[in-house]
């Protein structure tokens, strides 16, 4: 009988798979690490290649599709490495009895700091004094004092909340949108997308990317909000319909946007957001940090061992 093979292609759970290796082969799988080289994901053909003996899969940004998924006739479980859960298709695991599972929660420090590193640079310009000094200037930027201001947070799961816990200890005044949601502390006030975009100074996208947010902040989302407003995208890059964000900021209808994720990633070359200086740009990579990474590391070969052992 041949040993089943469990698949590890995520980057980060790479890393760390050498504190966690044993545990899964002593329980009789062999265990395969990819190399990803400078690429982001494997796409489902790349990953069939696998499908004789694989049982299981720890995956990044993986194209884990309809293909992918039935094509693996031995798979029993995905381990989507992280939150985000919008690269799995889910029907096609339902319909497979394939069991798909995340690592909630284990990233809502990370995310939260990441987002307000944004603000602050949006508050207070450090970027562009950084790049101002390093020419011989000495600029004297006029920032905004985050006391008092208001923050709209769009999505009050974990993340969420932990980023309404440091706009708190900043001294800003807190709203959040979550249709999901019932209550919240006695210092966040729930309320609807429209009176958010409306009133708030700094906006962050903390959601989920799901048929119903896919293009959530468009055209007409950004309408509404104030024109000294700053957006910021910690969620996904598809929550924003980027063309439409890119005319608001061209049209002065936003001050300005820091954007982790992005529609396309990596962000091609040819992107007008490269050209607007009232943009700050990420690459994906608010939730990486050593303590962050070996978290989900942890949480995700313990679910794997779960479900490959029920």
């Amino acid at each position: 009988m041949t040993t089943p093979l469990v698949l590890v292609t995520c980057r980060q759970m790479q890393v760390e798979l050498p504190h966690h290796r044993q545990r899964i082969e002593n329980l009789g799988f062999e265990v395969v690490a990819p190399d990803l080289g400078g690429r982001q994901q494997f796409t489902a053909s790349e990953l069939l290649e696998y499908a004789p003996r694989l049982v299981g899969i720890i995956a990044g940004d993986d194209e884990l599709n309809r293909d992918f998924i039935h094509g693996a006739a031995r798979l029993k479980t995905i381990i989507r490495w992280g939150i985000g859960m919008d690269s799995v298709d889910h029907e096609a695991a339902t319909q497979r009895g394939v069991t798909v599972r995340n690592t909630p929660g284990v990233f809502s420090y990370e995310v939260a700091d990441s987002a307000f590193g944004y603000i602050l640079n949006l508050a207070r310009g450090y970027i562009v004094v950084d790049a101002a000094v390093r020419r011989g200037e000495w600029p004297k930027v006029e920032g905004l004092t985050l006391a008092g201001s208001r923050l709209g947070i769009v999505g009050f799961g974990a993340i969420g909340r932990e980023i309404a816990r440091r706009g708190t200890a900043f001294g800003m005044e807190i709203v959040a949108f979550d249709p999901f949601v019932a209550d919240a502390p006695t210092d966040v006030t729930l309320t609807d997308l429209e009176s958010l975009m409306a009133t708030s100074q700094f906006i962050v996208l903390a959601c989920p990317l799901t048929s119903e947010t896919f293009h959530l902040i468009d055209a007409n989302c950004l309408a509404k909000a104030r024109p000294d407003a700053y957006l910021v995208n910690v969620a996904r890059g598809p929550v924003v319909l980027e063309a439409d964000l890119i005319d608001a900021l061209k049209a002065g209808r936003l001050a300005g946007a820091a954007l982790d994720v992005f529609e396309i990633e990596p962000l091609p070359a040819d992107s007008e957001l490269r050209q607007l200086p009232n943009v700050i740009l990420g690459a994906h990579n608010g939730s990486n940090t050593r303590q962050g990474v070996a978290r989900a590391s942890s949480a995700a070969v313990d679910f794997l061992i779960e479900e490959l052992t029920r």
